[in-house]
């Protein structure tokens, strides 16, 4: 389960706030994420994501306007859970209390400007339960899970992919395209099997309609 961590806490990284440091980090942890892909069964190119990487060096103010455009101002495809609730207001309100329940059980509390039901959050706390998993044993193990099972069925699983294809499909950045394609190549394989219920649209003018306002905004 640690290179599971390990992939969970890559993607988190590569969907926050854009930064020179940040962009060195994932270029830097590259050998390590295509060991962690080869151990889970994924296969990506790593080296697409390599050049995409390298180019982005030098041009991290464009990527962070593209990051505003997308996930905060014209919400392009943001990067909440709760955003994809669209057909039952109620919906979000009983989402947002079942994922800070999770988080709870554990110990944990996200911090502004993160909302709990925000990608990184979400991508944060399966890594989170990932590393317990590598060392646990017996009942405590169990416990961890079936938290890690039922999170991922029933809240990052369920709209990853809508997600992902309204991102690759409205980015005007190769670095965004390249990391939803690998979200998708990796949560593909790690939900094989659940019984997810899959959010699967995405309306703009259904969103900007509500009552809802982006946690950023």
């Amino acid at each position: 389960m640690i290179e599971k961590a390990f992939l969970y806490r890559f993607l988190a990284l590569a969907f926050s706030y854009p930064s020179e440091k940040g962009l060195w980090e994932l270029s830097e942890a590259l050998p390590d994420l295509e060991k962690s892909l080869k151990a889970v069964g994924v296969g990506f190119p790593v080296s697409k994501l390599r050049d995409v990487l390298s180019s982005c060096l030098d041009k991290v103010e464009a990527l962070q306007g593209e990051f505003t455009t997308l996930f905060e101002t014209q919400l392009k495809a943001p990067a909440r859970e709760t955003s994809y609730e669209l057909d039952k207001m109620g919906r979000r309100v009983i989402e947002m209390a079942d994922i800070e329940g999770f988080y709870k059980a554990f110990g944990l509390e996200v911090k502004p400007p993160q909302e709990p039901d925000s990608l990184v959050a979400e991508l944060e706390f399966l890594s989170f339960l990932s590393q317990k998993l590598t060392f646990l044993e017996g009942e405590g193990k169990e416990i961890v899970q079936d938290a890690y099972t039922k999170f991922l069925r029933d809240h990052l699983g369920r709209w990853y992919k809508v997600f992902a294809d309204t991102l690759i499909s409205t980015t005007e950045e190769e670095y965004y395209r390249t990391m939803a394609e690998l979200l998708l190549s990796f949560l593909d394989k790690e939900t094989e099997g659940l019984d997810v219920n899959r959010l699967t649209s995405y309306k703009k003018e259904d969103l900007e309609g509500s009552s809802w306002k982006c946690g950023f905004m």
